[in-house]
């Protein structure tokens, strides 16, 4: 089995090595020995990019403080040859509030101003090198897999960067080895190797659900809870345990866009496998009650994709879909540990569960609305857990697009059996004024409200208006 990812690409080499002949051949030039030529097109030519933004917010409920505050700089580099490409870019942060809490802390800028340096990508791309119909990437970067428009089903290889959990769409750049091997001028396969796991990146506490846990009774008292602690264990960096590797075939038929995708992958997510529960001491535990602590340690548990999408401009009407099968090869348990003794229960079996998405939209007499439903989110695991949502936006510009009126809707359904009882909806309305190319003032706000156990219930505190800036240098 640790010889699957090498034995995959090879195979995918050779599969394009067979591809179409005399169609889009790259014609190489015939070296003369006896002459050395200067050729300015071998020096290549270095293009740089640079990006301003701000983004500013504050909560429009109790206790109405700002809850975000960020200024990044983004620059990026490439170079090009004829057929191969370098580029990399990197994100210096100044992300949140000063967290100097003793003068001794003041002395130090990362207390009084806190700042950051990200590398989001840095990767070569060698177009027919060494075999023509194939093209070679290796090194950091993202890639997306799906037609979905930020909310996809299937779209696993890079982890999930959710910071900003309704900034959708988001992921963190990996490491990895990309073949892409061109059968026609629209039909092509590419297979992904990443050798090292990256777990997703997670929002802050406030907009992570915490799930209710029944601690249970020791000596007919019930246990309460003191303090939780949730550690990660992540897998042994080997090629067996930390590896995940996967391909896709995508091409077109007419105006239809079609795509198959397979992925060996982990969960980006932590999922709680140890549960640790111990007697504790504390005075502010509930009379008539036993105070604990617990520990609930995550894992990333293996999983099989297997995905399928489709999208077409039919009358000039944007449709797409969306469907993939998550896989697990064993049972996930949890083992749980207390006072009561050890119970290991099955979180979710082996087997599979399904995830599936459409949408469509249509532009008319200057508006342009889309409609897309979503039956699983990427937090979602097991058939029990998948919920339904509908998502719906209207855009408008005005004054020949320097301002642009947008308002975006969700609705959560987490059960239609009990729609009445459990329910979830947000409003996300968003102004954007461009007065100059590259410049862009957007001001918006998200408005939450729920019932039960839906998502959107346990963070409808989190309302909030948002001023954001960015510039295109």
């Amino acid at each position: 089995m640790k010889r699957l990812p090498v034995m995959f690409l090879l195979a995918l080499l050779a599969a394009a090595s067979t591809a179409r002949e005399g169609e889009g051949e790259v014609e190489y030039p015939e070296a003369d020995p006896g002459v050395v030529v200067e050729d300015s097109a071998e020096i290549p030519e270095v293009e740089l990019g640079a990006a301003i933004t701000v983004d500013l917010r504050h909560m429009t409920e109790p206790p109405h403080t700002f809850t975000y505050n960020e200024n990044d700089l983004f620059l990026s580099v490439a170079t090009k040859w004829e057929k191969a490409e370098a580029a990399g870019s990197l994100r210096l942060r100044g992300l949140g509030f000063s967290t100097a809490s003793s003068s001794a802390d003041l002395e130090y800028i990362g207390y009084v101003d806190p700042w950051s340096l990200e590398l989001e990508s840095a990767y070569l791309d060698l177009y027919g090198l060494p075999l023509e119909p194939v093209d070679i990437s290796i090194g950091r970067r993202e890639i997306g897999w799906g037609v979905g428009d930020k909310l996809r089903t299937y779209d696993e290889v890079n982890p999930g960067d959710y910071e900003d959990p309704l900034n959708f769409g988001e992921h963190l750049g990996v490491n990895m080895v990309r073949l892409t091997g061109w059968f026609s001028g629209t039909w092509f396969m590419e297979g992904v190797f990443v050798p090292g796991f990256t777990p997703a990146r997670l929002p802050a506490e406030r907009w992570q659900e915490i799930p209710e846990m029944d601690l249970g009774e020791f000596m007919g008292l019930p246990l309460w809870l003191s303090e939780l602690s949730t550690p990660v264990e992540q897998p042994e960096p080997t090629l067996a345990e930390s590896s995940e590797y996967g391909a896709r075939v995508r091409g077109s038929l007419g105006p239809v866009d079609l795509e198959l995708a397979y992925l060996y992958t982990r969960e980006h997510l932590p999922v709680a496998t140890d549960l640790t529960v111990e007697m504790t001491v504390d005075p502010d535990a509930p009379p008539f009650t036993i105070p604990v602590n617990v520990t609930a340690k995550g894992t990333f548990p293996r999983r099989h994709i297997v995905g399928a999408a489709f999208a077409a401009d039919i009358l000039d009407i944007g449709l797409w879909g969306e469907a993939a099968a998550y896989i697990y090869p064993e049972d996930v348990i949890q083992t749980q540990t207390s006072p009561l003794g050890t119970i290991e229960t099955v979180l979710y079996p082996e087997g599979a569960f399904f995830k599936w998405m459409g949408g469509i939209d249509y532009s008319f007499d200057g508006f342009y609305t889309q409609i897309q439903y979503i039956h699983g989110l990427y937090d979602e695991r097991g058939a029990a857990e998948m919920g339904d949502y509908f998502v719906l936006a209207l855009e408008k510009g005005l004054f020949y697009d320097a301002l642009k009126i947008r308002l975006a809707a969700g609705v959560e359904v987490p059960d239609f059996d009990t729609l009445d009882e459990n329910w979830g909806f947000i409003l996300l309305p968003e102004l954007t004024y461009e007065p100059l190319s590259g410049l862009a003032v957007i001001l918006g706000g998200y408005w939450l409200e729920g019932e039960g156990d839906s998502k959107f219930a346990g963070m409808e505190t989190n309302d909030e208006v948002y001023l954001k800036v960015r510039v295109d240098l």
